[in-house]
């Protein structure tokens, strides 16, 4: 059967959509804020990596900088890489490689980088392609 839609049917819905584009826009914006936030993070970790990791993995974190020996494999290891928790990606480039198990030839970098330093090189690092 057919119901014709009255005045107070097209109030309640208008309503209802009228909220639920609120709603919606509310939820767009607060996904775009940490973007922006992020993207500034990649960019300054960008810079860092270049400035003190690229000599040692590359510029693109992919290893064989060829500049090193031995050479460092990649930072870009899909299932490895992606698989590691932030904290240890911060313990490694803050108190060097010796801490985890890993090689005495990489250093630590707290007492030259900041802790926000740190975290911008790793969101860096995250954003790099996986292979």
């Amino acid at each position: 059967s057919v119901r014709a839609v009255t005045a107070v049917d097209w109030r309640r819905t208008m309503g209802q959509f009228r909220a639920l584009r609120a709603i919606v826009a509310f939820a767009v914006a607060l996904s775009w804020a940490p973007v922006g936030a992020m993207a500034a993070e990649r960019e300054r970790g960008e810079g860092l990596f270049v400035k003190h990791c690229a000599g040692c993995h590359g510029p693109k974190g992919r290893g064989a900088a060829k500049t090193f020996m031995p050479h460092v494999n990649t930072l870009t290891k899909k299932g490895y890489i992606d698989l590691l928790p932030d904290e240890y990606m911060v313990t490694v480039i803050a108190e060097g490689g010796p801490v985890v198990g890993k090689s005495g030839y990489m250093p630590a970098w707290s007492s030259v980088l900041s802790d926000q330093d740190i975290e911008d090189i790793v969101v860096f690092i995250r954003s790099l392609p996986l292979y």
